[in-house]
């Protein structure tokens, strides 16, 4: 049998496998385990490998002690699945492979990485769970099923409504409740809820409590009980006698400890087991009855009605809160873009940009820099949403503080692909075209850093891209690249059309793609000017993909040198 250690520390939970015959633990750097901690000695204790089913701990000497289960070592002791090793601030708990590998399929609480106030919280190894189920009681939402006094009922659904009116949250709200508990069942010692946690798919517990502050020992749930209220959907009324060691001596039942326990489910909206309040007494003589059972799942249904409505209604506020978020980034995203386009005697211009999101990773710039000189600029973020937004504001930035300052345009992308791979941004790299048109001569030179090739519409109607030798690379991928220009002067009547990926890439319900020859076409068909081109080529678009969810951000920029008068 392979086994591990748990190690928790700091609110942190590190998996730590058993290999060969001997591992020590202690604060020296040659110990297999080292536990950095002035009050763990250098050599602090040692696990030894016995054979395949025994493992055994044992102190060595250490000047704070080593304690399993809370008791001190004195001689070396065997370790069972589950035990809890303490050693100085540091705690660790033993498990076989096997055990944990179980745990982790049932998806059932164990100790591994609990938060730090709530470690004395644990499921009992199949070993030792000998828990004996007394009654089940059928789960119902209909509060009417049960046999109780309607004044104890209504009375208890009140206490509990209560105390769950004056939560803050729903961490809060599960204390709240649990305090309600401890008043409407006196018997109870001990008590627990654990919630369902949905993104690792187990119970973690939420609240703890013990009615003694004298009462420090560590509550142990039976994994028999959870399993019958989780797979089952039922309260259990159960008894564990069987556990306490002088049970098996056959001493009289009266001098027992014998621990009670109830256990509810809460089910959610969708009949799912969203938490389970579990509570335990072991005070003689006052054992929880069938009365009580039906009581906590009067209560248990009522919490998880109140908890599921507080989960809805943290939702949708922080749904309003996102929304309201996106508006403002979405409204500061678009300032960024130009908010004028500029007015140049000779030339049309249209832009269109659509992100598929609130914001989106797509790019554009139309910059007069001189009375002779206008800058454009196009990108596309890898990714989409937030994270693309933000790299794209800072290539935004980037860009109008170069083109200022730089007049060589393969100079300016260059400095422009330094400044974006020197800042943090997550890995995504970034298509780009950047160029100017110097108007006295009608010279458009760009560079293209990786992005789609641009599109020139000559006056006769002839469509061809205008492409490099060898294709560059994207900005943010390689600090030193060297990026050339290309250069053409525009003619009377030409046009030159930039896009991004989502133009080509945009799906219909058949899952189809618009791509590069239906833009072709979209353009040859449409009207002469700029400005009616650009929206029917959208609107081809549009109509292609049709009742189809926008995958990407569109953009499309036209630049029309109008023709010989």
């Amino acid at each position: 049998m392979s086994a591990s250690l748990f190690l928790q520390n700091n609110g942190s939970s590190s998996r730590l496998e058993i290999t060969g015959e001997q591992m020590t633990l202690g604060r020296h750097p040659d110990c297999d385990i080292c536990l950095k901690s002035n009050t763990v000695s250098r050599y602090h204790a040692r696990i030894s490998v016995l054979d395949e089913e025994r493992f055994e701990l044992e102190d060595l000497g250490s000047g704070n002690g080593t304690f399993v289960n809370n008791q001190p070592v004195n001689d070396p002791v065997l370790l069972h699945s589950g035990d809890q090793i303490s050693i100085g601030p540091f705690l660790l708990e033993f498990s076989s492979d096997a055990e944990y590998e179980a745990e982790q399929h049932e998806g059932l609480l164990t100790a591994y990485g609990l938060i730090p106030s709530l470690k004395n919280v644990s499921v009992k190894p199949p070993a030792v769970d000998k828990s004996t189920i007394l009654r089940s009681s059928g789960s119902n939402d209909d509060f009417d099923q049960y046999q109780i006094k309607p004044e104890i009922k209504l009375k208890a659904i009140l206490e509990i409504s209560r105390t769950i009116a004056t939560a803050s949250d729903l961490d809060m709200m599960a204390e709240r409740v649990l305090e309600g508990l401890f008043h409407i069942f006196p018997a109870a010692d001990r008590g627990c809820i654990l919630l369902h946690d949905r993104s690792n798919q187990r119970f973690l517990p939420k609240a703890v409590r013990h009615r003694r502050d004298d009462d420090q020992e560590a509550l142990q749930l039976s994994r028999t009980v959870l399993k019958t209220v989780i797979d089952n959907k039922t309260g259990v009324l159960s008894a564990d006698a069987a556990n306490d060691e002088r049970f098996e001596k056959s001493e009289s039942v009266s001098t027992l400890t014998i621990r009670s326990i109830l256990c509810a489910p809460m089910l959610g909206l969708d009949g799912s087991v969203i938490g389970i309040i579990n509570l335990d007494t072991q005070l003689a003589g006052q054992m929880f009855s069938n009365d009580d059972l039906e009581l906590l799942m009067v209560i248990a249904s009522q919490t998880a009605l109140s908890y599921e409505s507080a989960r809805l209604m943290i939702s949708h506020v922080e749904k309003q809160r996102y929304d309201n978020e996106m508006e403002i980034a979405a409204r500061v995203q678009k300032g960024l873009l130009p908010a004028k386009i500029p007015e140049v005697p000779g030339y049309e211009f249209f832009v269109s940009y659509e992100a598929a999101r609130a914001v989106g990773g797509d790019y554009y710039d139309l910059i007069q820099t001189e009375d002779d000189l206008v800058w454009f600029a196009l990108g596309d973020v890898a990714g989409k949403g937030v994270p693309a937004s933000l790299v794209m504001s800072r290539v935004c930035s980037a860009v109008r503080s170069t083109v200022e300052f730089v007049p060589d345009v393969a100079d300016a992308v260059h400095r422009v692909n330094h400044h974006i791979d020197e800042a943090a941004h997550d890995g995504r790299f970034i298509t780009f075209i950047l160029g100017q048109i110097r108007l006295s001569r009608d010279l458009v030179t760009f560079v293209n850093a990786g992005h789609l090739e641009p599109l020139l519409l000559q006056a006769d109607g002839t469509l061809r891209e205008l492409s490099a030798d060898q294709p560059s690379i994207p900005l943010g991928v390689m600090d030193d690249y060297e990026y050339e220009a290309l250069t053409h002067v525009l003619q009377p009547g030409e046009q030159l059309i930039l896009y991004t990926d989502g133009v080509t890439e945009a799906m219909n319900e058949d899952r189809e793609l618009f791509g590069i020859e239906r833009l072709k076409s979209a353009i040859l068909e449409s009207a002469a000017s700029p400005a009616e081109r650009g929206p029917q080529i959208l609107q081809a678009v549009k109509q292609f993909v049709g009742q189809h969810e926008q995958y990407d951000d569109l953009t499309l920029v036209i630049i029309g040198k109008s023709a010989a008068q």
